[in-house]
């Protein structure tokens, strides 16, 4: 996407502040994802409570993060959230399709010539 100079559409987000501070934290350390004391130390130097829900979530956004990280160096891996033609999509399998009867069918001639 970057190569093409195109930007995901991304979803609304109704809780900004916990990604704000899950960007301030860090999305992963040096070793892999956030750990407690990380996250510990930036509620503490922030004076920011974190509900134990939100840094669980911190934590849980630290590891999907570096998943997709990863998985993200793969060739197969889609766009996020890549607006789709439909039109095109329709058109390639449609074609696929065809060459796949149409193999199908030669088959089945060669099948009969042969038997």
């Amino acid at each position: 996407m970057r190569a093409q100079k195109r930007e995901p559409v991304l979803p609304a987000n109704s809780a900004s502040h916990l990604t704000d501070w899950f960007f301030e934290i860090g999305p992963t350390s040096a070793e892999g994802p956030i750990s407690w004391q990380e996250i510990a130390a930036w509620s503490l130097m922030t004076s920011i409570d974190l509900d134990p829900w939100e840094a669980s979530l911190m934590r849980r956004l630290s590891v999907a993060y570096m998943n997709q990280r990863e998985e993200a160096r793969k060739p197969s891996c889609p766009e996020p959230r890549l607006q789709v033609d439909t039109e095109a999509a329709r058109n390639r399998v449609e074609a696929q399709f065809s060459g796949m009867m149409s193999a199908i069918k030669a088959g089945l001639a060669k099948d009969e010539r042969a038997g």
